[in-house]
């Protein structure tokens, strides 16, 4: 752990006290007992990246050290407090907008994060209040207070306070000494938990940006095939809603979403003479057309955040008795999502129009569909997609 040092500055029994100090001194000076609680507290903290929950075991934390009843954590948010946690802890459904103060209707607290100090109040209901600190005052009964700066490196990032409710307290040195320690260990483990959020937003927004391109990329495709777009949708969907039916993790359905959406992506490098052809393409262009999926997995192996959607674009051509290619795989050989994107893209693909044919009627289709049951296609993928169409 860095040193990290504190402008101290407190008051107890009238006398003030000033010095800079480092975490390693402060827990020189704090006995094995209590450095032994501020160890399962690391602990606990250490144990979520819920901000809320970091919150209310701080909050719980600081109280429990002290053997005190009542505590409040707030951060602060562009200027403003907000309510974290409580102890007792607040109800589930407690509204947000109550949660929210202005920094300055609470002059200890905007004390204590103007000057980077604690401020102690002997007596509450002797002290001068803001009307806002008395609301808080009178209807949490509190007496004696400790508002506690919460500070990460030099900024002040939050307050914690915590009273009592029967009695008035004085806090002794050593208790202020183990404030500022578990001031260190809260405000680390916040800072940890928001740039987890943060990490974790902007793993969402590349995720979208690059599903962003996927569709550019394949409306692009669609208009050189002279396909729609409501192809591509529909087969998207249609296999999702397969996938997850037939047992596929959630987890990995935004891969399949991605290999749908992709899967012709090697036919960007078919040229056009073959792949616009409006008739039935030669032994030789049809030798040129079945290069594709090959190439998809080229295209796609080159991006690691693709590479677990590769699946459907190599293999969706093979069939399940081994006929079909690139490389002739058969039975479960064949990827899963590859084996359940056969089915749909075929279905589909009969029931569209196509420049060398009319769609075919869709009881036509399914009796195609069923007729290769075995054959092009696996046959528990077939029946899924029976049942879910009759679903």
């Amino acid at each position: 752990m860095h040193a990290h040092s504190w402008h101290k500055v407190y008051k107890r029994r009238n006398v003030e006290r000033t010095e800079i100090t480092t975490y390693e001194e402060l827990t020189t000076r704090i006995p094995a007992k209590e450095l032994s609680a501020l160890l399962k507290v690391s602990s606990s903290l250490a144990s979520t990246m819920d901000l809320i929950e970091v919150l209310q075991i701080a909050i719980e934390s600081a109280a429990g050290l002290f053997g005190l009843n009542t505590g409040a954590i707030y951060t602060l948010e562009n200027g403003d407090l907000y309510l974290g946690a409580t102890t007792p802890p607040l109800p589930a459904q407690f509204p947000d907008e109550l949660r929210l103060a202005k920094l300055c209707d609470h002059p200890h607290i905007s004390k204590v994060v103007s000057t980077k100090a604690p401020v102690y109040l002997g007596d509450a209901r002797l002290s001068p209040l803001s009307a806002a600190e008395k609301i808080v005052v009178d209807s949490r009964h509190l007496v004696s207070i400790l508002y506690f700066p919460l500070l990460l490196k030099e900024d002040v990032i939050g307050v914690f306070i915590v009273g009592t409710t029967d009695q008035t307290r004085v806090f002794a040195s050593n208790e202020i000494d183990l404030c500022y320690i578990l001031s260190f260990q809260v405000s680390l483990a916040i800072a940890n938990t928001l740039l987890y959020k943060k990490a974790q937003q902007s793993i969402v927004d590349l995720s979208r940006a690059y599903d962003a391109t996927l569709e550019g990329w394949s409306r692009v495709l669609d208009m050189r095939d002279h396909v729609t777009e409501e192809h591509t949708h529909r087969v998207v969907e249609l296999t999702v809603a397969l996938a997850s039916r037939m047992g596929i993790p959630a987890a990995d359905l935004g891969h399949v979403r991605r290999g749908a959406l992709m899967h012709d992506i090697g036919k960007m490098g078919i040229p056009d003479a073959v792949l616009q052809k409006p008739d039935v393409l030669s032994d030789a262009e049809q030798k040129i057309m079945q290069t594709h999926p090959e190439k998809a997995r080229q295209i796609i192996s080159q991006i690691d955040y693709l590479t677990p959607a590769v699946d459907i674009p190599y293999c969706h051509h093979e069939k399940w008795d081994g006929s079909g290619y690139p490389r002739r795989l058969k039975g479960e050989e064949i990827p899963l999502a590859a084996r359940i994107f056969a089915v749909i893209d075929v279905f589909d693909a009969l029931t569209s129009d196509r420049p060398y044919r009319k769609a075919w009627k869709k009881e036509e289709a399914l009796a195609y569909i069923k007729d290769q049951s075995g054959k092009h296609f696996y046959p528990e993928a077939v029946k899924a997609f029976l049942e879910m169409l009759e679903g």
